[in-house]
């Protein structure tokens, strides 16, 4: 089987991803933006702030924990993934360059906040995606409290087709659909399936295939360091 399918889609879509909450429930520091804002905040309107650079509004029943943001800078991430195996544009470190909320939920709608997420740009007709589920399946099941699976969907195709495929699956991974691919434009990869995986502060900490033998340990290396996931127990 080959290591990746080639992509023939020329769109792409739109995903950003929230963080976790400071004391003041104001504007969070950037620090993962070197003090500046993120390319999803000076993209968008004056009335819409990135989830990276604004506090989002805490569970009552369940509020997250505080975490210093310089706990980040200090944790082991996994070690970036680089050569041919990195067959997409290098954002390992940065923040994810584009906001949450063009994508329709083909899944139920899932809380994203206070978790590891893991993206996966697939599509129906790619045999490597396909084989790639059983994988992401098994890992939201044993890191449910803790992980986000989040498949998007929209690679040459339409809304329909991936929903008839996600509902005649029962994988426990959450799936959205964007047929414009904005997020998976500005990674430039030059194939799918394509993972990309943040920590809690919504900064790429690996970028790969999930066939890679070095996909697994990177996922269970950024859920033991992440400082929220660990001040959450």
């Amino acid at each position: 089987m080959s290591f990746l399918s080639i992509i023939i889609a020329s769109a792409g879509m739109s995903l950003g991803f929230v963080g976790p909450d400071n004391a003041s429930q104001q504007v969070m520091t950037h620090a993962h933006h070197g003090e500046k804002e993120c390319a999803a905040c000076t993209n968008e309107k004056d009335d819409k702030k990135c989830s990276m650079c604004t506090a989002h509004t805490m569970d009552k029943d369940n509020p997250l924990p505080k975490v210093d943001s310089a706990l980040y800078g200090n944790a082991e991430w996994p070690a970036h993934n680089k050569g041919d195996s990195l067959y997409a544009k290098d954002l390992q470190g940065q923040a994810i360059p584009v906001a949450l909320g063009n994508e329709t939920w083909i899944s139920k709608e899932t809380k994203l906040e206070g978790k590891v997420v893991i993206l996966d740009f697939w599509a129906t007709w790619c045999p490597p995606c396909r084989s790639a589920m059983p994988i992401l399946d098994q890992m939201q099941k044993d890191n449910s409290e803790n992980l986000a699976v989040v498949a998007i969907g929209g690679q040459s195709e339409d809304e329909d087709t991936v929903r008839g495929f996600v509902e005649e699956h029962e994988e426990t991974i959450h799936n959205l659909f964007d047929a414009n691919q904005t997020v998976f434009k500005k990674f430039e990869s030059q194939g799918i399936p394509l993972v990309v995986v943040m920590s809690t502060d919504g900064v790429i900490r690996w970028i790969g295939n999930p066939h890679d033998p070095n996909f697994k340990p990177a996922v269970a290396q950024v859920l033991k360091v992440d400082p929220l996931v660990n001040a959450k127990g």
